[in-house]
């Protein structure tokens, strides 16, 4: 029995770390065409393609739903299209700065997604973070920032940037409603996503299509279909479900700094990946601010750990905020539904990385 529970962790440890690494480059792919990778399929549908992942995703959990392998919940019809539209916005520019910026640049600048949110926490919920966790926000800036500077010189776009800004933003206030949700409707990770992947899934849909043609100047329509293309489409999706499989196995079973080498190491290996895979220029100094970023983040997620265990003392919480949420503190859930969203993991740690 125990070397079977110990198959089942390692089972889920592995594939959650594997899915959610592969879907990264597995979406770049089908997304390239101008950047050199070797594969011309130009499926440049950022938010197309989102909305398919929402779909089979959608389709997944009505299947284990009616496999009565998950109990089926409700929520408010408000707070429901509310988060939709902050989750969309997010998904979209994640998936915009993945498609238009290298995949380091892409990867290093989700680790200013837990900085953002520590400042939401500090200035407007009153949450006190300890010396340790501060230094080690300010070196995770500090990282992201020499990566910045040196892919300015090199590839990286105004619009890429900014594009980037708006998903780290737009991110962080989807983890606060996250945690606000969970907590105000007692919903689990995978019970939240039930909820709002469908209506995500329609309203990308209805949006989808015209704001691929903002971005590209061009119609979903007029993409030449090809069965390769269809092919790496079909592989991104499933990888989306079972990015929601591994991590539904791997709810529960591990503990907050089990989570945090989970996320790091997802981190290393994207980043290392697309140096050897996709070509991306490395050069000295964007290696050390992204070693500076992740150390950051390793200490990050100690320091969290140490400073939950001891009880840090808060403020009370801003009027602005508390209305929001209805109490502080992390759910195990979190990284659950931010991994959940297809596919887009989270790495590095972080509130969604439960600390």
């Amino acid at each position: 029995m125990a070397d079977r529970q110990k198959l089942v962790d390692l089972t889920g440890w592995v594939g959650n770390v594997s899915t959610s690494v592969l879907i990264v480059f597995v979406n770049k792919i089908v997304m390239s065409s101008t950047r050199g990778y070797g594969f011309h399929y130009g499926m440049d549908i950022s938010t197309t393609l989102t909305a398919i992942h929402f779909l089979v995703c959608s389709a997944s959990i009505w299947l284990t739903q009616g496999l009565g392998l998950m109990k089926r919940t409700t929520m408010p019809k408000k707070d429901l299209m509310i988060f939709a539209v902050v989750a969309d916005v997010s998904i979209l520019t994640l998936n915009l700065s993945l498609m238009i910026n290298t995949v380091s640049f892409y990867q290093v600048a989700k680790l200013l997604i837990i900085p953002f949110v520590c400042f939401l926490e500090r200035f407007y919920m009153g949450r006190v973070f300890t010396r340790e966790v501060a230094v080690a926000i300010l070196l995770v800036i500090f990282g992201v920032g020499i990566v910045t500077l040196e892919d300015l010189r090199m590839d990286i776009t105004p619009a890429g940037l900014m594009v980037a800004a708006v998903s780290v933003v737009s991110s962080g206030l989807q983890q606060i409603f996250v945690r606000s949700l969970q907590q105000k409707h007692r919903l689990s990770a995978h019970e939240l996503l039930s909820n709002t992947a469908p209506v995500q899934a329609w309203t990308l849909l209805l949006a989808g299509p015209l704001i691929d043609r903002v971005v590209t100047t061009e119609w979903v329509t007029s993409y030449h279909v090809t069965p390769a293309a269809v092919l790496w489409l079909t592989i991104s999706a499933l990888l989306a479900v079972l990015v929601n499989v591994s991590q539904f196995m791997c709810l529960g079973r591990f503990s907050a700094v089990s989570f945090q080498v989970l996320g790091h190491s997802k981190t290393v290996l994207v980043l290392v990946g697309s140096w050897l895979f996709l070509g991306d220029l490395i050069s000295t100094r964007k290696l050390l601010g992204m070693s500076l970023a992740v150390a950051g983040m390793v200490w990050y997620g100690s320091a969290s750990a140490a400073a939950a265990s001891s009880a840090v003392p808060r403020r009370p919480s801003s009027p602005r905020i508390s209305a929001l949420v209805e109490k502080d503190g992390d759910l195990p859930g979190d990284r659950a539904y931010a991994e959940a969203r297809v596919g887009v993991p989270l790495d590095g740690g972080g509130k969604r990385d439960v600390v």
